[in-house]
């Protein structure tokens, strides 16, 4: 008795843990997934050409600014190999020790080539130890969300407008890189718009068969081919599916067919995503009333 009594707890307890955790968990995974998309295919190239900048205004860092031994093991990229202290050696600084040992063994005279090649090395490791040591790729990140707004901004123009039309346009031209292109450009249009789908009521309608009721989002009148082909006033319906309401099913139902709910978008989603289990509150309500009249 008292195992299932253990068990019954632990699965309870359990299951109200995931379910504080996973919302949070998830929301920052997202966030962390769209810091990475931005800064891996925008930020990094953007920091690399800060760097080489960087490089033409001065060499290497200020004196003072990075160690060459310590700041390299520490902000280094590791590679498995390990000094003699037990300290992890990195990439950067086996390049600072390779251009100090071309220096020492003074070729400057017989291979200056070599020299030259190690000096530019060992400054471009030096600067990127530097950025490393005070988060500066931070910066790449940072222009490139500007970056991204100020598109937006131009797209938003006339001349943007043309021109994002006329890339578009190539782009679906291209064989197989126009199936991917708008499949793509569909679900984020649908995710990014600005541009709010206006469902104008909750509604129940008999589907995927008659006798069995499905909560759907109005969005309108018909098609007009549709509505001259068929006498009766039809109206459409969006069915949204159980867990994930993004997707779903778009019908044309005769509006007599149509029973309008008095729920809010919000409650209906929370129905169906919850499978539903979230029941809207109206439902609570109405149940509390037929009980107190009872």
């Amino acid at each position: 008795m008292k195992e299932q009594r253990f068990s019954d707890d632990f699965r309870r307890f359990f299951l109200r843990g995931l379910g504080a955790l996973i919302p949070t968990l998830l929301t920052f995974a997202i966030i962390v997934w769209a810091y990475r998309l931005i800064n891996d295919n925008v930020g990094y190239y953007i920091t690399r050409g800060l760097m080489r900048m960087c490089m033409v205004i001065r060499d290497e860092p200020a004196p003072g600014l990075v160690d060459p031994h310590r700041d390299a093991l520490r902000y280094g990229t590791p590679v498995d190999k390990w000094d003699e202290e037990g300290y992890r050696l990195t990439v950067e600084y086996e390049v600072i020790q390779n251009h100090n040992r071309l220096q020492a063994r003074e070729l400057e005279k017989r291979d200056p080539v070599a020299v030259r090649e190690a000096r530019r090395a060992r400054n471009e490791a030096m600067w990127q130890i530097a950025f490393e040591k005070y988060r500066l790729h931070l910066l790449g990140f940072l222009i490139a969300i500007v970056l991204v707004y100020f598109m937006g901004f131009f797209l938003a123009s006339f001349l943007g407008r043309a021109s994002w039309r006329a890339a578009e346009g190539l782009l679906k031209r291209i064989p197989v890189i126009r199936t991917i292109y708008s499949t793509v450009k569909q679900v984020t249009d649908f995710l990014l718009s600005d541009r709010p789908v206006d469902f104008s009521g909750v509604v129940a309608v008999q589907y995927p068969r008659k006798a069995v009721w499905s909560v759907g989002l109005s969005t309108g009148g018909p098609m007009n081919q549709v509505q001259k082909c068929v006498q009766d006033d039809l109206m459409t319906v969006f069915i949204p599916s159980s867990p994930t309401p993004l997707t779903g099913y778009v019908i044309q139902v005769p509006r007599e067919d149509v029973i309008e709910l008095n729920l809010t978008i919000d409650e209906a989603l929370r129905f169906t995503i919850s499978g539903g289990v979230i029941k809207p509150d109206v439902i609570f309500r109405k149940l509390e009333g037929e009980a107190e009249t009872d």
